[in-house]
């Protein structure tokens, strides 16, 4: 009985196969293709449709653990299975990143920390007494490499570094190496009470020089009222906001409704790190326990897990559309001076709203592409040391910051004075944070420190001028200070001419000794990296929390804070492919490979300007390509689309969708031509397309 069954099983065994296998045959040589140009998500090159659906905070979750593990033991699977670990600045990184996203260190690169004496014990305990000075080490990372050496064994240390050339020594690091390692120089640390303090992990100079902090003070009454989120306002205003620059004042007048800081001239201090209370952010308002306690919690956690939080936050602080939203028309010879303009001006309510724009003279609607060119273009011209508001200090990092003359080098044709452009400025860094754009915006690490309220000392005038930073460093480390003919003063250009600055009543007369050389080195350090710039970098915090609470930039320590604001700078071609939406006339053939060969092949610069011609954009977001997005914040992959060749036919950008158009040419090298000539072009405007 048995044999039948199984000959029947058999039977009907071959014959699926036989006719998977002519079903298969038919499909490859026989069976026509229809035109998916006539399916809805191709009718009219909609390429949404293919979407994945998700938000920009969704492609975070997808990353995170989703069982019902403790956190901690999520997040601990969380970063062994997906990250590898930064041995200069203890990174977490994808595993798809050959390079840190902060410090550009290669994957397998170790840090070596050489002694000329053991050094002390690591502790986080800190002192209030003026007498004693905390105990701190150069490091206390464990995946820092240690070594305790003489001098001679220094000269042995270098040898090892060349001999394997993925170990570090300190004078290997370039400057964003340096800066990421610093980044968690100083955390907070909750205590029994629930209430956080500062704690400065090591200390780079061999002296642990006094740590201060740049305190905002608004009137009391704005203290009393400020929230820990946004100012509500009641509903009221009009559907649409047309862009202040082209409305009566009159209108706008009637929509303004004043937040507690809403013109408010408020003052700041440089105030020793002991004397501010704890929990007090930036702007000297307080942080409740429980809210505190939150925010260290958020604070510890890998960087993914921080991102996600705020974008959740960021997108509840967003008018909703119906309720309010602008339209500004802009004109590219003027886009710096109207944009100050308009972000001074916008009512309370509106500085959270949705806002698009169009080029005057230009066809294109604001889809994604042409928000994320206007932040490209203002970023850029804030920068241009021809409007005078920023200055590149380090030329290691050409990093920007406040321009001491900026009263004397900015000019704009309203009259708007040098220190309400620096909170415009402040207001436009908000935004981008609102809005998810990355910028091309990289500042000093004392500004980025400064606006998250993260206490600043000596070591930080390394990343304003090194020279100057090693200098001060002899002096404190040697005697006979008097031969170097110092005095209480420094010289500083302005106007049109460079004069002698007195950092203490007549200091140009008072010389530097032996005795008094710590005194002058606090007064400089106090100068360079606040003094001389004090209404400017008040100006500019106050723009900045103007559109987001300090809040959600507490967890963030000031690395972090850079690749949330800018992004990426450098374009992985690997992950820009592994995330690409291609049509089916490109799926596996010769030109779909032809591309991406021509993309590996270029130099930095070629690929960030085909970047920005495909999305508007030259940097890359901080989730890499897939965190490309529309004008509404939904996710829309970079798409390449295959259409028929002719001759003389150039690839065409699509930006608002984040498309390229690619003609199927015969050969590589006709591909590579057209891909040149494209990017000899300029990347800006929607005139043609």
């Amino acid at each position: 009985m048995e044999l039948p069954w199984l000959i029947l099983i058999i039977s009907f065994s071959t014959l699926i196969v036989g006719v998977a296998f002519a079903n298969w045959i038919y499909m490859k040589y026989y069976h026509v293709p229809v035109d998916d140009t006539s399916s809805p998500a191709m009718l009219y090159q909609n390429f949404l449709a293919y979407m994945p659906g998700l938000k920009r905070q969704d492609i975070e979750e997808l990353s995170v653990p989703s069982d019902r593990t403790p956190p901690l033991i999520a997040i601990r699977r969380h970063l062994e299975a997906e990250r590898w670990q930064c041995g200069v600045c203890d990174f977490h990184n994808l595993t798809t990143k050959p390079l840190c996203s902060l410090c550009s260190t290669k994957r397998d690169c170790r840090f070596l920390e050489v002694y000329s004496v053991p050094p002390p014990k690591p502790t986080l305990s800190r002192t209030s007494s003026k007498e004693s000075k905390p105990a701190l080490s150069r490091t206390n990372s464990k995946d820092y490499i240690q070594l305790l050496s003489t001098r001679a064994s220094r000269q042995g240390s270098r040898l090892i570094s060349l001999a394997f050339e993925n170990i570090l020594l300190p004078e290997d690091l370039n400057a964003h190496q340096r800066s990421a390692r610093m980044r968690k120089q100083w955390i907070r640390r909750a205590d029994v009470h629930g209430n956080t303090h500062w704690h400065r992990r090591y200390c780079e100079t061999s002296h642990v020089t006094e740590a201060y902090l740049i305190q905002l003070h608004p009137p009391s009454s704005a203290c009393e009222k400020m929230p820990s989120t946004v100012v509500t306002l009641d509903d009221g205003l009009s559907p649409v906001l047309e862009s202040p620059r082209t409305t009566h004042q009159s209108t706008i007048d009637s929509y303004a409704i004043k937040s507690p800081h809403a013109g408010v001239a408020a003052s700041s201090s440089w105030r020793p790190l002991d004397a501010v209370a704890p929990n007090t952010t930036v702007l000297g308002t307080t942080v409740s326990v429980a809210t505190a306690a939150s925010l260290h919690k958020i604070a510890r956690m890998p960087f993914s897990f921080k991102y996600a939080w705020f974008l959740h936050q960021t997108t509840d602080l967003v008018v909703p559309y119906d309720e309010l939203h602008i339209k500004i028309k802009v004109s590219r010879g003027v886009v710096i001076e109207e944009a100050v303009e308009n972000l001074l001006h916008f009512p309370d309510r509106a500085l959270c709203a949705i806002i698009r724009y169009e080029f005057v003279g230009e066809s294109a609607q604001d889809a994604g592409a042409v928000q994320r060119e206007w932040y490209m273009l203002v970023a850029e011209g804030l920068l241009d040391a021809a409007n005078g508001l920023f200055v590149v200090l380090n030329r290691d990092d050409h990093s920007y910051f406040i321009n001491p003359n900026s009263a004397h080098a900015w000019t704009h044709p309203v009259g708007i004075d040098h220190v309400r452009a620096y909170r415009a400025v402040g207001r436009f860094i908000g935004r981008s944070l609102l809005d998810g754009q990355v910028i091309p915006m990289q500042l000093s690490p004392v500004l980025l420190k400064a606006i998250l309220g993260v206490p600043l000392s000596l070591d930080d005038v390394e990343s304003l001028d090194r020279t100057l930073y090693k200098g001060l460093q002899y002096l404190l480390d040697h005697d006979n200070a008097h031969d170097l003919m110092l005095t209480f003063s420094a010289t500083e250009m302005q106007g049109t001419a460079m004069v002698e600055v007195d950092l203490v009543p007549n200091g140009h007369l008072r010389p530097v000794t032996d005795a008094n050389k710590h005194e002058y080195a606090r007064r400089l350090v106090h100068y360079l990296l606040f003094g001389r710039v004090e209404e400017q970098m008040l100006a500019l915090i106050q723009g900045v929390y103007d559109i987001v609470p300090p809040e959600l930039l507490m967890p963030f320590d000031h690395k972090e804070f850079e690749l949330v604001l800018c992004g990426l700078s450098e374009v992985d071609v690997a992950d820009w492919q592994a995330n690409t939406v291609t049509s089916s006339n490109l799926k596996e053939s010769e030109q779909l490979q032809w591309f991406w060969e021509v993309v590996d092949s270029m130099n930095a610069n070629d690929r960030s300007k085909l970047l920005q011609y495909a999305t508007g954009s030259s940097r890359v977001p901080v989730q890499g390509f897939k965190g490309l997005t529309s004008y509404d914040g939904a996710i829309c992959l970079f798409t390449l689309k295959g259409i028929p060749y002719a001759c003389g036919l150039y690839p065409a950008t699509h930006a608002c969708y984040n498309r390229i158009d690619l003609p199927l040419y015969p050969t590589k090298a006709m591909m590579h031509e057209a891909l040149t000539m494209l990017l000899l072009s300029d990347p800006t405007g929607f005139t043609i397309i």
